[in-house]
Order: C-alpha cells, then structure tokens, then sequence
C-alpha cells in the first residue's frame, strides 16, 4: 500500500494521527482476510504542511513505479487528492481516502478507482434544502471566508449545489484584508435576504455574530444564520465555533447565537469504537508519532474513517482472490467496495453506488439554559428530508417565538410600494380624527414636500451608489465565441444545461460571477458617461426584474453591468436551456400546437409585463433574446438601458451580417436608412408587437424570419421593400394550412402597416388562451407531456447504450490484455511504439506431452482440439495465481516466462517453479475426455538466463522472447523425462537463495546444437513438517502418490 498523508498535525488528518490506526487495521487485515500467501505492507510518503497537487502526485509516481504498490491510501486533502485520483485511475489502482469532502470527487468518470468514507460537500446543498424547504425561507446569502481554505472550498460548492437546487443564492466574499466592515456586509446582506448562510472559521463567526448582535439582527427575530461546523476538533482547521470566550462580550455573543441554527455530522460510535481506541492509544505510545488522542468519536473520526477504509479494502482484495481475480485490476476491486454496507469502528458504513459514503447529518440549536447546541433535528442520507426530533424544540428568538419570515411584509428594504401607501393611510386616517380640517390640509402638504425630498435624497444616494457596477476581477471570463450567431444543436443546449463544466451557448458568451453562471453580452463603445440618464436606466431596469414583488417569471433577471475602456458587458441570469430560436430549428423536436401555443403564451406575458412596467418597451424583441432557463421557463431578455442600446446601433452601422439579420424583426417605422447603413430609428410598444409577429411566424413555419424569402432575395432587399411601405405591405409569406385560423389572423394583425391597428399584449394575451380553450398554457405542464409521448424511454436507452459501450470496451481491453502484457497493451492504446527490451535474467518454462504425436493420429481433429482445449484452460487457472506470463502455445507445447514484462527481482525462478509444481499435481486428475484410460504425462523444463522482448508485426502483433535463453529451456524439456521439472543450474542457483526448494543431480545430458549440460532434477520430500496448521499439503500427497518420479517441491507452500 502507497500511503500518502501530510505532516501537520494542527489538521484532523494528519500522518501523526491517522497513521497509527492504519497499521491497526493491516494487522487485521493480515490476520482475518489474508492468508499467508499475501500480505498488506504499507510505504509511506509524508508531504509538508502544504495541501497541493503537485507534492502529493510525485510522491503517488514514485510509490507506483519504484515500489510498485497495488493501492494508494489518502491524500485526506482535496488539492492533493485531485492529482493522485486522477493519475490512479489511469494507472488503474486503487485509492482509498479518510476525507476527501470536495464536490468534484463524485465524478467517477475521472476519478474511477476512488473511494470515500468520509462526508462529502456535496450532500450539504441537500441537507441545506431540506431545512430551507421546512421552515419556508427561499431568498438567502451566503457568506464565506476566502482567505480560508477550507471555508473558501465549501462555500464555493455550497453556492454551485443551491443553485442546482432551484436557489438563487447572493454570495459575499468576506475577507480580512478587505476594508469592508462586517457591520457593512450583514447591512449588505439584509438587503436581499433574511436567511443568512455563514461559512467562517470560528473566531470569525463570532466576530459577525457579535456586529449582527449590535444591529439588533438576532433580538428582532427576523433573522436566522445558519452554522456549518461538522465536527469538533481544537485548533485552527474548524476554529472554536462555541460562543464563550470568557471575555466582556460572553453576554451578547450568547444572546447572538440563540439565532444560529447549526449543521454538524451525526455520528454514531461502533460497537468496537472503545476498544480502537485503546489500541490506537496503545500504539501511538510505542510508534514514533506522538499526539492528544481525544477518545471520541467526533475528535478522531477521521482516523475510524481510515481504519475502516483499510478493513473494507482488505475484504474486497480476499473476495477477488477468492474469484481468482487480478488484485491490481482497480477498477474491479473498487467496484467490489462499491455500492456495499458494513459495521466498522465508525458505525455503520455505507457505501453508494459512486463509491462515497453515505452520510447523516444533525441539526442543532442552542439550548437557552445551559448554553450548549443540541441536536433538534436530523438529515438521513437515504432519506434526504428533514426530520424533527420528537421533544425537542427550537428556540426562535424574538417577541414572536416563531421562524422567521422568509420576506418582510414591506420587502427587504422597506421598498413595497402597497405598503408605503398602507402606512401613509393609516398615518392620515389617525391625524383625521385628532386634528381640524384645515391643519390636516397644511400637515399633508408639509409631509408631502418632506416625503418626495426624502425620497429624492435616497434616489440620489441609490443612484451614486452604484451597487449595480461589477470589478471585472470578480467575472471569470470563458473565451468570446466568435461564432456566436450561429445556431447550436439541441443536443449541446441540453448538455450545457446538466453538465455543470460546460458553456455553451448560441447567442451570448457565458461567464462566472460570485460563484454563478451569467450571461455576458458585450457591446463596444468610444466612450462612455455616467449620466444621470443612465444610472436611472439601470435602477428602473434592476427596480423590475430584482424586487421580489415586481419579480416576473418570464424575464431574465439583471446582474449589473462591468465597464471597461471601450466597452461595456451587461450581465444578466443565464439560462442552459438555449434561445427559443434553437428550439424552433431543431429538427429533432416535434412540437404540437399546445407546445408552440405554451412558448407563445411566456413570451406574452413577459412582454405584458414589461409594457406594463416602468420599462415601458422592449425595442430589440428577436427570437433569439427569448431563452429557457433550467426550469424550462421561457424568458425575455435583453431589454432595457436604452442609452446603452444606442452605443450598439452605432457601433454595428456598417451592417455586419448579424446586425442586418436582426433589423427583420423591426417594425418599418422604426427602420431607417444612412446612406447605405441600415439602422434603427426609435422604440415603441407597438413596435414590439411587429417583432412578436415575426415571432408568430418563425413559430408556425419553425423556421428563419422570411424564410420564403430567403435564397431568392438578399437581406437587404428584404429590408428595403419592408421599409417601401408598399400595398399590400412586403411581409412574411405563411400557408393558410400551417395553423390555426386564429392564430394566422392574430400574426397579420400584429404585422399591420399602421402601428394604430396593432393589438396590444393584452388583448393578444386574451387572443392567445381562447385559442387553448381559454386554459392557461404552461410550459412545464407541456414539456412533461412532451417528454412522456417522445422521451419516455430516453434515459433508459442512454443508459442502455452507455452500459453497453462499457462493457464492450472493458471486453475489448481484457481480450486485450490476454493477448499481450497488461503494460505492453496500454502502450499499444495510447499509439507508443513498444521498444524491445533486453532483460538481465528471467525465468522460461517449457511443457510438452509425451506421446502427444501418437494420441494426435489416433485421434480426430476435433478430438485434438477439445482435449488441448480442456488442457490448456486448466493451465490457465493455475498461472493466474502466480506473477508469470504465457507467451504462446504451439500444438502440445506451452511456453511461460517470468521476471518480463515487469521485472520481480529474483523471484521469477520460484514464481515459474510453484507454477510447475501445481501444474503436476493438477494434471494428474486431469480426465481425457476421448481417452479415459490415458494418463496424462507432462513433460516440464525450466532455465534461468538474459532475454530479449518485444512486440512483431502489425497486424496479430506477438509479443515475442528471443535469446539463448530460450532455446535453452526449450532443450531443458525436450530431454527431460515425463512427470518430472528439469531445471539448469542457472536456475537452480537462484533457488538455493531461498532455501526452500529441495533438488537431485540427474547428470549430464547431451542436448542437440549445445555442449554437455548439468541438470538439476528437483525430488520431492514430505512438507507436513512446516505445515504450521497441522494439516497435509493435498497437492503434495498427490505428487507423493507416484514415486519414483523426479518432482520439484516448495516447502513454503502448505
């Protein structure tokens, strides 16, 4: 075993801690799983204090290649982890981790030999979601520690895993060289959310709690923060995450924690738990690493979880000797592991089908009374819900004793327009009653002019403030696509919106901010000023599409904007699913009326809202600026900022292709011409509803806009005899049959030359459901039909068709690897020439059958065959238990090499023997099937000498042994004499090294082309006096049987 650990020993993984218990578990696994033909030794390799890949993955190649271990045990760390992971499920080993929590881990595409018995990060989104969905609260802020590592790794998969929950999470990044105070964060965060996810070390959880204590937060009752402390452990990896300090603050940071809802590890000890725990005390004190051992479970679970990592490898190494597998085929043996429940030190462990454990997880809330957390509810990993402990209850602070409200009644800040008019009310109603009528008038006017100054200073201050403006150091770029009008498949759109590495996307580029996708358009300009106009822009574009209460489900929210020299990128809510024109030219799906009718019906409410709004307009409504977000809800985009639209039209007047595709949704009132440029000339409402007829069109012919047109005329033409304002006026040509009556009468309506006779949204609206039998068309509700009728069985043939591309390869490798060396083959596949290699000394075998000739004669061919098959399996079975080759066979010879293509030192000599050995004794009860009367005699020689390897030919490549070598053992057997192993002196004095192997002289012999020869011939003798078990060795009562015979014996193997 390869053991990878770190030497700090301030971490809960640490070599001092965790090394002690996997010597306890080998000692067991030797003892229990093993017998005495294998054993587990471990070589340890200790890198600093420093958690990277780069340390940890040299030190993994230097164990595989020059101590050739068969598993590597840890990194514990998920830096170090991710190289050797993925270097060993190259090199197809083992690896088996005590942690290992990071995310990415589950992707056994990549890492397909890893093993977890530790929690993963990635099932806290779960845990999380379950107590989100309990208690109500949707809007949330996660705020984490950057300059932390393990805080910075977790609420980065926090964030990635909400998201994936359906959340839409705000994400502060807190650190402490920021010059941020964390009074200004928590003031920052309660303006999105009243659900606050800290991930903080200790001290500086305390630190938050105390300033959010100061603003009064926790006492409100409006707020609940929750807590991430997995495990108790001193020192600097979790932090002390308790409120005591015993200082001048103990007071108000225990009445700040009574908000903290904390999420912890449930661990439950085994029944064996005490008893490690002596013996690991007891071998720390012998072994060389010195450390506090803390007797409890939530102390030191990750050494239970390494010991127990050691005991289940060690089953499914015993369970693939058993079924003669290969213990260094990785794959097989982690599968093994895989997908299995067992009782270890630390309880009960399961392991899923994806190799990791299968964690529960404890919910706990302070106890008022005595100051300590308790556990109030629990997460169970094969339950994924929520359960509340029966007589337990959670203390909700505040005059209210309830759970916070996911919202306040008059929004986050105070912005509820019915509110404001509710309080304004009542306000006037109470000063009615108590004042004249005259007074009443003076004091409305008074508080009139006060209230619009009050408001004008915070519009002011919103306005200056620009909360909307991004660093570009914030936004990580993927490479500008500049391709991106075309148009991609539905398959990339579908696997842009489940993989969670790819960024695809046909009519934007896409970009990372605080831990989330956006969308990123870029618009170029010479320059740009921050006028008033345009910050009023963006604060009535962020007024629409942020507020909870003006929130619509059929646009895409605004991120804010990123300004840099000469351009400008707007960031808006990416959605995976692609534009509705890729829907609509994807020949692959069929869409019905209901469906089309259903997209049609988003579109309209996304636009009657906006005309609705503050917005007023759209003004760029293409087919492209609709998308379909994870949940398959279709949204409007790219609307608003006006001032920021006109840099675009200028920019792109010198009518790029792109550019003039986009003017054949603009109404011909707002088309304009300079000199040879096409441009736009103004927005209106009416000018959406021509662009939604266009729309109209591409959905009921599922094509381009003037499409009819197209190939015949040029764009331009197109354009310009739209602009000519002829009678009847150019348009679209649609078949009647195509769609509905209603349909076609509404899309001709919405083209009208005069913009007065243009319907509004909200009669299209009205048209639209009459023509669905006035229900209400939604999108899910048709994609879960759609997918019922076409895509019932999708999953099922993916998978089906995946299983079996698996297999195939996993059979095409084995064949493979028995046709050529595992090494050699690996080569091959990877397109390397395999260069030959001349090998110092290793070890051949040679057998034939004596009067194999005669027995051929009398016999059938397919006689001839069947018994050579019979024969030939048989020795098959026996060599895979032993570190040898079979080059080939040729007729009744059988040729077996040791020591090549992987060198074992001395060992090849006794590997080829023990094989012969068992060989003997197994073809003695060998039955011919055509000939049972026959015995069958083998014929064995054996000798030990340098030899040249390599592969020949192109096509049925050999792997082939040259040398005198070679032709020597060959000769050893040939004149050997039946029933008996003729090994040289070669061999013979590489046997004597291990003195255990009893030989007899036979003498000279002359061989053909050769000089006189000396040959050992082994004689057998009893073993039963090293049987240590007190049993007879069958095999050697079987060789003993038919004295006088010549027979090699092992006397270590019993």
């Amino acid at each position: 075993m390869g053991v990878l650990l770190i030497s700090d020993d301030r971490v809960p993984f640490s070599v001092q801690r965790v090394y002690p218990a996997i010597e306890i578990a080998m000692e067991t696994v030797n003892t229990k799983y093993l017998n005495d033909s294998y054993a587990l030794e471990s070589e340890l390799q200790v890198f600093d204090n420093v958690c990277n890949s780069r340390n940890a993955t040299g030190f993994a190649a230097k164990l595989f290649y020059e101590n050739h271990v068969s598993v590597f045990v840890g990194p514990a760390c998920v830096y170090a982890l991710e190289g050797v992971g993925r270097v060993a499920s190259f090199w197809n080993i083992p690896v088996i981790t005590g942690l290992g929590d990071g995310g990415q881990f589950k992707n056994k595409t990549e890492y397909s030999t890893l093993t977890r018995f530790s929690y993963c990060q990635c099932r806290l989104r779960s845990v999380f979601g379950s107590v989100l969905k309990e208690f109500g609260w949707k809007d949330l802020v996660i705020i984490y520690d950057v300059d932390d590592v393990h805080s910075n790794e977790l609420g980065m998969t926090l964030n990635e895993g909400l998201t994936q929950e359906g959340y839409m999470p705000i994400v502060i990044k807190y650190c402490e060289c920021s010059s941020q105070k964390i009074q200004s964060i928590l003031q920052d965060a309660s303006k999105h959310a009243r659900v606050v996810i800290l991930i903080l070390p200790g001290d500086t959880l305390r630190m938050f709690m105390l300033a959010a204590h100061g603003l009064g937060y926790p006492q409100s009752g409006d707020y609940v923060f929750l807590d991430v402390q997995l495990f108790t452990f001193p020192g600097p990896y979790w932090g002390d995450h308790d409120w005591r300090r015993d200082d001048d603050s103990d007071a108000a940071a225990r009445e700040a924690y009574d908000a903290i809802l904390r999420l912890s590890l449930s661990l439950t000890e085994g029944d064996d738990w005490q008893t490690f725990c002596r013996e690991s005390a007891e071998h720390i004190a012998r072994s060389a690493f010195l450390f506090y051992f803390f007797p409890t479970m939530a102390g030191e679970f990750f050494i239970g979880a390494f010991h127990d990592a050691i005991l289940h490898y060690g089953d499914a190494l015993n369970k693939t000797l058993s079924q003669g597998g290969d213990i260094l085929d990785g794959y097989t043996i982690s599968r093994y592991m895989w997908n299995k429940t067992f009782i270890g030190v630390t309880g009960e462990v399961i392991i899923d089908r994806n190799g990791d454990r299968v964690t529960n997880f404890a919910i706990l809330d302070m106890n008022m009374d005595t100051g300590h957390f308790e556990v109030v509810g629990n997460f169970l990993g094969d339950d994924l819900n929520y359960t509340h402990i029966t007589g337990k209850h959670i203390h909700w602070p505040g005059p209210k004793g309830t759970p916070p409200a996911n919202r306040p009644v008059c929004g986050f800040k105070g912005e509820d327009l019915e509110c404001q008019k509710m309080v304004k009310r009542a306000k006037t109603k109470a000063l009615d009653k108590q004042t004249p009528e005259s007074t009443i008038i003076q004091f409305k006017c008074v508080s009139k002019h006060v209230y619009l100054h009050f408001r004008r200073l915070v519009t002011e201050k919103e306005l200056r403030s620009m909360a909307w403006r991004i660093d570009l150091q914030h936004i990580r770029f993927r490479p500008l696509r500049a391709d991106s009008s075309k148009v991609c498949s539905w398959s990339e759109l579908t696997s842009t919106g489940t993989s969670a590495d790819t960024d695809k996307q046909c009519f934007t580029n896409v970009a990372v901010y605080q831990g989330t996708r956006v969308a990123v358009k870029q618009i170029d300009v010479e320059r740009l000023d921050i006028s008033r106009r345009l910050l009023l822009e963006i604060k009535t574009v962020g007024h629409v599409v942020r507020m909870r209460d003006l929130q619509h489900e059929n646009l895409a929210r605004f991120v804010g904007l990123c300004l840099q020299p000469k351009k400008v990128y707007i960031l808006t809510e990416y959605c995976p699913k692609g534009s509705l024109q890729d829907v609509l030219l994807n020949e692959n799906i069929k869409l019905d009326w209901t469906f089309r009718l259903s997209l049609l019906t988003d579109v309209i409410k996304g636009m009657r809202y906006i005309h609705n709004s503050g917005l007023q307009y759209h003004g760029h409504l293409t087919s492209s600026n609709c998308v379909v977000d994870g949940r398959f809800n279709l949204k409007v985009t790219d609307f608003g900022l006006p001032d920021l639209q006109r840099h675009r039209h200028v920019s792109q007047l010198n009518n790029n292709h792109e550019f003039l595709e986009k003017l054949l949704w603009v109404a011909p009132e707002h088309l304009g011409k300079v000199g040879k440029a096409y441009l736009m000339i103004g927005v209106s409402q009416k000018g959406d509803v021509y662009s939604f007829g266009i729309i109209l069109e591409e959905i009921i012919l599922r094509s381009l806009p003037f499409d009819t047109c197209r190939g015949i005329i040029e764009t331009k033409d197109i354009l310009n005899k739209v602009m000519a304002r002829e009678s009847p006026p150019f348009r679209p040509k649609v078949p009647a049959q195509e769609a509905p009556a209603g349909l076609l009468l509404l899309m001709l309506q919405c083209w009208e030359e005069s913009p007065l006779l243009r319907p509004t949204f909200e009669v299209i609206f009205k048209k639209v459901k009459a023509l669905h039998n006035n229900r209400d068309v939604n999108l899910v509700d048709t994609l879960i039909k759609r997918l019922e009728e076409y895509a019932s069985n999708l999953e099922d043939v993916v998978e089906e068709r995946t299983l079996e591309l698996i297999e195939e390869k996993k059979k095409s490798e084995m064949l493979l690897y028995q046709i050529l060396p595992r090494c050699v083959a690996e080569q091959l596949r990877q397109g390397k020439a395999v260069v030959p290699e001349l090998h110092d000394c290793v070890t051949i075998y040679f057998s034939d059958i004596v009067g194999f000739t005669t027995m051929s004669a009398d016999s059938t061919p397919m006689q001839v065959v069947e018994f050579l098959n019979d024969l030939y399996s048989l020795f098959d079975s026996v060599i895979e238990n032993y570190d040898v080759y079979k080059v080939e066979t040729i007729g009744d010879a059988y040729m077996v090499v040791s020591g090549l293509p992987q060198q074992n030192r001395d060992s090849h000599a006794a590997e080829i023997c023990r094989m012969a050995l068992q060989l003997l004794v197994r073809t003695q009860t060998f039955h011919i099937r055509h000939r049972p009367q026959d015995h069958l005699l083998l014929r064995i020689g054996v000798h030990s000498g340098p030899c040249c390897a390599g592969v020949v030919g192109l096509k049925m490549p050999r792997y082939c042994l040259f040398g005198d070598t070679v032709n020597t053992a060959s000769r050893m057997e040939s004149t050997g004499e039946a029933l008996k192993i003729h090994v040289s002196s070669s061999t013979k004095e590489i046997l004597d090294k291990y003195g255990t192997f009893v030989t007899e002289l036979r003498g000279q012999v002359k061989m053909k082309l050769m000089a006189l020869t000396t040959i050992k011939s082994t004689v057998s003798r009893a073993c039963q006096r090293l049987d240590v078990s007190g049993q007879g060795d069958a095999n050697h009562l079987l060789a003993a049987e038919r004295e006088p015979r010549v027979v090699l014996t092992d006397s270590t193997r019993d």
